[in-house]
């Protein structure tokens, strides 16, 4: 019950509506840490660069300022998970733009939809490869190249090289994710906390998967007679499109007490079951046609679209209904460029039309 001072009145106690609003606020503080992307080129050399101004609570404070070599790898994994989250969606009502605001999250990444799910899961995956990739580069003295198998690949193979070090990767990760989902010293057990936790989980588990056995050849002359082996990832544009994959496979879910924990299960009996890295929501998302501050749609008017597609990306689709302009452009730019020794390259300017068309 609200009195007439805008406070709360629930039984005995008496809680300001200011403070319930900031417990939710502090619920939803998972991905903030992408913000980090601002420093990508700055050098950490000082404990005034771990900042909560980059979306870090006081935990992963405190892990940033003892691991000052590899913050820079932290600032670029928050880089490309935009990066590539932006482009794996370029051509859907939902492009990513949600993360353009951070450390401020809007409600769809704080609600528990599909979208969330997602960025969840590519900041936990972005976070995990690039510090394996900088524990096989040398980067930082805390690690160094990944374990091998005791036998060899088979007769003509054999183990050497530097793997990349995903186990030290999903290992501090979880240790930084985490971080934000603990208080007190004990983890959040809320629906969204639980959610967030296996999502970031699932991210892990999909770069740990993608793990490939990388050969390089050896002997005379380029013979190829002894070929040493090592494990190596993909680039994470890979990672990106297989987390794509699981966003659209995405289950519905809801929690059930099994024993004396709560799990996830499919909301509808008939979906498939939750696995550790199944991406998992519980709110239906916005549709993303028109635009909404409230829970961070973009809408889609003034995006370019292909009229001539019947998919995602296509007028019809991404314009919701609303139809389309089309215009066209002219463009100049190089062409029939030659190489002349030595040593220059000589091109003409043309003029190119392009055919362009924008939701209304």
């Amino acid at each position: 019950m609200r009195n007439s001072d805008g406070v709360i009145r629930t039984g005995f106690i008496v809680v300001p509506t200011l403070i319930l609003i900031l417990v939710q606020t502090q619920n939803s503080v998972g991905v903030k840490w992408l913000a980090m992307h601002e420093k990508r080129f700055s050098e950490w050399n000082t404990y005034q660069n771990c900042s909560k101004s980059l979306g870090l609570v006081k935990k992963q404070v405190k892990l940033c300022r003892t691991n000052l070599d590899l913050m820079r790898t932290f600032s670029h994994a928050a880089y490309i998970a935009s990066k590539t989250c932006q482009e794996q969606f370029a051509d859907r009502r939902w492009n990513c733009s949600s993360l353009l605001k951070v450390p401020k999250l809007s409600r769809d990444l704080s609600r528990g939809t599909r979208e969330q799910s997602y960025v969840y899961a590519i900041a936990s995956s972005a976070l995990v490869h690039s510090i394996a990739r900088a524990c096989s580069l040398g980067v930082t003295t805390k690690c160094s190249c990944g374990s091998l198998p005791d036998k060899p690949p088979d007769d003509q193979h054999k183990w050497g090289g530097c793997s990349d070090n995903v186990r030290y990767g999903v290992y501090l990760t979880t240790s930084f994710t985490e971080a934000s989902l603990t208080r007190k010293g004990k983890p959040k057990t809320s629906k969204k906390a639980d959610m967030n936790r296996h999502n970031n989980g699932a991210g892990s588990q999909v770069v740990s998967d993608s793990l490939k056995i990388a050969c390089k050849c050896h002997g005379v002359s380029g013979s190829c007679a002894i070929k040493t082996c090592f494990r190596s990832m993909p680039n994470f544009s890979a990672v990106g499109l297989m987390l794509k994959d699981k966003y659209i496979a995405a289950v519905e879910a809801k929690r059930k007490r099994k024993k004396s924990k709560k799990v996830f299960v499919p909301l509808f009996p008939h979906r498939q079951s939750v696995t550790t890295n199944t991406l998992i929501y519980y709110t239906k998302s916005p549709d993303y046609c028109s635009r909404d501050p409230k829970t961070g749609a973009e809408g889609t008017e003034g995006r370019y679209c292909d009229k001539g597609s019947q998919g995602w990306g296509g007028c019809d689709i991404l314009c919701c209904g609303r139809g389309y302009k089309s215009f066209t452009r002219e463009i100049v730019e190089r062409c029939e460029c030659k190489y002349y020794w030595c040593c220059y390259v000589k091109c003409k300017e043309c003029t190119k039309t392009l055919h362009l068309n924008v939701c209304r």
